[in-house]
């Protein structure tokens, strides 16, 4: 039997990748985010917690419109990856060209996908490097299309190829290379 390479105990805390939309004065925006945590045993007063970066556009949208928009990625959406994972909206129109739906609030969303979750954000909390966002679920659609799986970051690294995996990686660099002096840690 062939040996597994350890894998860090961390990484089953990774949440499904999501699509995080809000929008602001220059139209909708939207980012991969693979740290959405369900925030409530309450079944009336669902809750999620949301965590952005603060070096990603969609972080400010969301703090000044007070709204956001989860798409839960289906593994049909591997596509979606590059568009919202490797570009900014600080440098334009990243939703062009894609399929995307808004909510009643402006915040964008991804039909093709397991479902889309409207929130509004109840508080937020300064991470140093990112931003935490105790939301209130105000609406749950789930996909009408039949079978569709949530999209993993291991089915996802599995399909994207390398040169996706080269830029995701470069990207992560240098974001953990800010984050690391600004986030809040034990002395």
């Amino acid at each position: 039997m062939a040996e597994r390479a350890p894998r860090n105990l961390l990484s089953h805390f990774w949440t499904p990748l999501t699509a995080v939309g809000s929008h602001g004065p220059a139209g909708p925006n939207a980012q991969i985010c693979v740290s959405v945590f369900g925030a409530s045993i309450v079944p009336e007063r669902p809750r999620l917690l949301v965590n952005l970066s603060k070096t990603n556009y969609t972080t400010q949208l969301v703090q000044a419109s007070g709204t956001l928009a989860v798409t839960l990625l289906s593994e049909q959406q591997v596509d979606l990856l590059a568009p919202l994972g490797l570009r900014s909206g600080r440098d334009g129109q990243k939703l062009d060209g894609l399929e995307v739906a808004l909510t009643a609030a402006g915040d964008p969303w991804f039909p093709e996908g397991v479902g889309l979750i409207d929130c509004r954000v109840i508080e937020q909390y300064d991470l140093g490097d990112a931003v935490a966002f105790l939301c209130a679920v105000r609406e749950q659609q789930p996909s009408g299309i039949p079978g569709v799986e949530a999209l993993t970051w291991a089915h996802a690294r599995a399909v994207v190829g390398e040169e996706f995996l080269s830029q995701w990686a470069a990207k992560s660099e240098r974001e953990q290379h800010a984050a690391s002096t600004a986030m809040r840690w034990t002395p």
